[in-house]
């Protein structure tokens, strides 16, 4: 069997919030079935795996609606109109910890999932010194934290943060991932 795209049919947008807006869309399957699909409309975001000059990880401790939980997380948000996606994530590493990278790298444009229509660019931040004071946002209300590298390997593991993809991808490029012999 090939593997075709779909045909759209429909497509209807709702908007369920400032940041948040849902697209039903109906397709005609390969096999002739018409079913319909909610997608998460995303717009552009970044997010940062930043390390300090001391070889920690800088997170942004917050309180997360969707699990319900106080989360340890990699910085990040939306990439305004005429940023560059680069000088975003400077910007979202600076407003949320205060923090300045020595250099910032590109690590891809993981997916969110298959249901959505987010487009994110993943950052290492690396020698990151902390340069200035937090500008968040009015809905944002967030702790500044250091986490030994070990620990972030294990907050991963354990599932218990947003964006884990961009943290695995950041400790691969640093080459902080082993696998037991």
């Amino acid at each position: 069997m090939t593997v075709v795209r779909w045909k759209a049919l429909e497509r209807r947008v709702i908007q369920h919030s400032p940041w948040r807006r849902i697209e039903d869309v109906t397709f005609e399957l390969p096999d002739g079935q018409v079913r319909t699909f909610s997608l998460k409309k995303e717009g552009r975001v970044v997010c940062v795996l930043p390390i300090s000059r001391d070889n920690t990880v800088i997170l942004a401790r917050q309180y997360r609606p969707g699990p319900d939980r106080i989360l340890d997380e990699l910085p990040g948000g939306g990439v305004e109109p005429g940023e560059t996606p680069e000088d975003a994530a400077a910007r979202e590493l600076l407003e949320e910890t205060g923090y300045v990278a020595g250099r910032l790298l590109p690590l891809g444009r993981p997916l969110e999932c298959a249901y959505s229509t987010i487009e994110r660019h993943a950052f290492l931040a690396v020698a990151c010194e902390r340069r200035g004071a937090q500008s968040l946002d009015e809905t944002e209300f967030i702790d500044v934290i250091e986490k030994p590298i070990d620990a972030f390997v294990a907050q991963l593991r354990e599932g218990a943060c947003t964006d884990p993809e961009v943290g695995w991808m950041g400790l691969y490029e640093l080459g902080h991932l082993n696998v037991p012999a």
